[in-house]
């Protein structure tokens, strides 16, 4: 009798190992995709919880357009921590590669390194579209901390920027150092190359999703002249202060 009671829980068991390693890509989902913008939308979902695949595509005016081939794998190294990790690579237009951590009301993003047209934010900013931005974002972070208390600290570098608006394109490259603390984000902004001369700072409080910045611009070339008068006083040096607070 022990031993067929033996036999029933070791089967049990198997059977239970089996779902688990056979678990379909759907059941990871929401813990992955919790969070994002109601524009972007998840389809051709395949896999398992511990390898799996998706396609990320955002809407448009127009319909949905693709964004990126998303695959996924799980890593152990999370559990230390009581959390279950994924490594996520991204192809297409959208590219890189980050790990994420995810815990109970917390998300902990790290080697994170993904980079995307900068016309994708007019679709998941509404305060973008007026812009019409051109040219790559690209994010690097060693860790983001998402939740309660958000921490962090990375780069954003906006290479060959444009701008809808702008009489000459592309604008120059910039980067902007940030630091995620207290639900607000600081961040400091320079150019790398290009006729537009941008520096400055600026915050981003989370709560109530309010952008921030104060600084310098200045042109290079007759062509940038009618641009850089519509930006801020003069600063009598030749350049602009830019001053400004917006809703995002």
């Amino acid at each position: 009798m022990k031993r067929k009671v033996l036999y029933g829980l070791l089967a049990l068991g198997a059977y239970g190992i089996f779902l688990l390693v056979t678990a379909p890509a759907r059941v990871v989902l929401s813990d992955l995709v919790e969070g994002l913008p109601t524009s972007l939308r998840i389809a051709d979902i395949h896999g398992t919880i511990w390898d799996g695949r998706l396609a990320l595509f955002v809407s448009t005016n127009s319909g949905a357009d693709p964004l990126s081939r998303v695959r996924f794998r799980f890593t152990p190294l999370a559990l230390i921590d009581g959390r279950a990790g994924y490594d996520l690579h991204f192809a297409g237009a959208v590219r890189g590669h980050m790990r994420v951590a995810v815990g109970r009301k917390i998300r902990v993003f790290s080697d994170l390194a993904v980079t995307a047209p900068a016309g994708t934010l007019a679709a998941l900013v509404p305060a973008a579209q007026d812009f019409g931005p051109g040219g790559n974002l690209t994010l690097h972070a060693h860790r983001l901390v998402w939740g309660p208390h958000p921490s962090g600290k990375g780069t954003l570098t906006w290479e060959r920027a444009a701008l809808v608006s702008a009489p000459v394109n592309p604008l120059g490259s910039y980067t902007a150092r940030f630091v995620l603390a207290s639900q607000t984000l600081s961040y400091h902004v320079r150019t790398l190359t290009g006729p537009l001369r941008v520096t400055g700072r600026g915050r981003y409080r989370l709560a109530a999703g309010d952008l921030s910045f104060t600084g310098d611009v200045r042109g290079r070339g007759l062509r940038l002249g009618g641009l850089v008068q519509n930006m801020g006083v003069p600063d009598g040096h030749g350049g602009r202060r830019v001053n400004f607070r917006m809703p995002l």
